[in-house]
């Protein structure tokens, strides 16, 4: 059930409304999400950690109209609900996955950014048969990125992992000063993080960037999605933390890996790995001129690269 609506945006090339609105989950949640009109052939957009659908809207307005384009709010992020904090990537993959059964989409491309990518895998993993085409945009390894012990100088010490969702919320590198910077309202450490981190390579319009930094502080499910993503691995090997269960296995429709050349959030590796891991049926392309947030830093080539991959 629909149970609200926002705003009306207008696309670049051509009318094309993109439709802020919430929906009603049967498990309790109200899950945020923009919608824009198209053809029968319809896209999920899934966001990453620390920011909501709002990073997906300018792109979406770029897609052809014969695409019917979603994009959710994750639990806890943007205007979705945050009735039942998240425990796995699969509390977010089923969200997701009750999100298209109430809005009768039988089958999907499914595209996920940063740790909306592991989300997507594990979805696609769950339900295969419902996800045409994958679509993994800087995205962690399937074998996930757990966060590394530090020394008292906050040196990493290598191949010595968090164990607990305890060490991980104390975590005084990665994890704290986020932490800090989302309960004081704090806008400028958060833009330090983004400039060094997210968009490293290439700044966004100022009124634009501010908007991005703002809806940074609609986030809820920080620092749960930091333990989510220390204990996922669908992989058939330990990454330090947990075994793998082997998922990726279930993974056999066509998936494409975008990583911009410029990304120190995820390395190239990671979608390498994946792409290793999932088969033939798998290949990396690496967007130029772009860091982590690639679909903004270089929207042309990655929009030319992913409907290549779609329409083929």
């Amino acid at each position: 059930m629909i149970i609200s609506k926002s705003y009306y945006t207008r696309g670049l090339k051509f009318m094309c409304r993109v439709i802020y609105k919430k929906i009603a989950l049967p498990n309790g949640e109200e899950i945020g999400y923009r919608e824009r009109e198209g053809g029968k052939d319809a896209i999920i957009f899934v966001h990453g950690n620390l920011v909501s659908s709002k990073y997906w809207e300018k792109f979406m307005q770029r897609f052809p109209e014969n695409f019917k384009l979603y994009a959710v709010d994750l639990r806890g992020a943007g205007i979705s609900s945050y009735n039942k904090p998240i425990e796995t990537m699969r509390d977010f993959s089923e969200d997701i996955w009750l999100f298209s059964q109430e809005m009768n989409i039988k089958k999907f491309i499914l595209v996920g950014w940063s740790m909306g990518g592991v989300i997507s895998m594990q979805l696609a993993a769950d339900h295969p048969d419902a996800v045409k085409k994958l679509i993994l945009v800087s995205s962690p390894s399937c074998k996930g990125i757990p966060f590394t012990k530090k020394d008292e100088e906050g040196k990493v010490i290598p191949g010595e992992y968090w164990k607990t969702k305890e060490e991980v919320f104390n975590d005084k590198v990665q994890v704290l000063p986020i932490v800090y910077a989302l309960r004081s309202g704090n806008r400028e450490i958060m833009k330090n993080i983004w400039d060094s981190a997210v968009f490293n390579y290439k700044k966004p319009e100022e009124n634009y960037y501010k908007e991005l930094i703002e809806d940074i502080f609609t986030v809820r499910n920080y620092p749960d999605c930091a333990w989510a993503t220390q204990i996922f691995n669908i992989s058939h090997f330990h990454n330090g933390v947990v075994m793998g269960t082997g998922e990726v296995d279930k993974l056999t429709m066509p998936v494409l890996l975008l990583w911009g050349e410029y990304d120190v959030i995820v390395k190239k590796e990671y979608s390498e790995e994946t792409a290793k891991e999932i088969g033939e049926n798998a290949h990396v392309v690496v967007i130029e001129n772009a860091a982590h947030s690639v679909f903004i830093d270089n929207e042309e080539q990655t929009l030319k690269v992913m409907l290549d991959f779609i329409e083929k």
